[in-house]
């Protein structure tokens, strides 16, 4: 068995568009095109967190990842943080503060060490300031999403595990954007080129 396991918030799970466009399922369709035996599950769940992932991160892997089988493989991604950088009032009131948010992030990592050597860190995407100053009574700035990829990529080299910074892949982020931080169908397939490219590139797939 190959599986990848897609953890974290609304833009892992595809919210924005139907979620069968969203770039964990496109992930999907060309992966498990690829073998019979290959599997890509969605974990992505709309306004979880950081704290929230670290809660669940045990049952999902638990409940997927069998090494028992000879030759078997497991890729984990981790998409999360969008619901951490909001606040309410002043942008050093976040919903996570940035050092619990690293404790957070190297927790999951710890975390999915004990269930596959091949972690991936999926960036914060950007989002539309015009939209979301403020967006349902939070704020969602580019600095504080500049603020927390930096603390998650930081993570990842501290521990030997790959980051994907795809905010910098997103320069006309704004046209990919549905609601201001969402991404739409065009921005979702920007994400699923971008993620498939990289883990052909560290040869994560074929």
């Amino acid at each position: 068995m190959f599986g990848i396991l897609a953890l974290g918030d609304s833009i892992v799970f595809g919210r924005g568009t139907v979620p069968s466009n969203g770039w964990t399922s496109r992930i999907k369709k060309y992966f498990e095109s690829k073998e019979f035996h290959n599997v890509v599950y969605n974990l992505g769940i709309p306004g979880d967190s950081s704290s929230g992932l670290v809660k669940r991160f045990e049952t999902e892997c638990r409940a997927r990842v069998d090494n028992t089988w000879p030759g078997s493989k497991f890729v984990i991604l981790i998409g999360v943080g969008m619901n951490d950088i909001c606040y309410a009032k002043t942008s050093d009131n976040p919903k996570t503060k940035p050092v619990l948010f690293k404790k957070n992030i190297l927790k999951l990592i710890k975390l999915a060490k004990k269930y596959t050597k091949d972690i991936v860190f999926v960036g914060i995407t950007p989002v539309d300031e015009k939209i979301t100053m403020p967006w349902e009574g939070m704020y969602y700035s580019n600095e504080m999403v500049k603020k927390y990829n930096s603390l998650i990529s930081s993570c990842c080299k501290k521990e030997g595990v790959l980051f994907i910074d795809i905010f910098s892949k997103m320069p006309r982020y704004r046209e990919l954007l549905v609601d201001g931080i969402h991404p739409n169908e065009k921005g979702y397939e920007k994400m699923y080129e971008v993620i498939k490219q990289f883990l052909v590139d560290n040869k994560l797939i074929d």
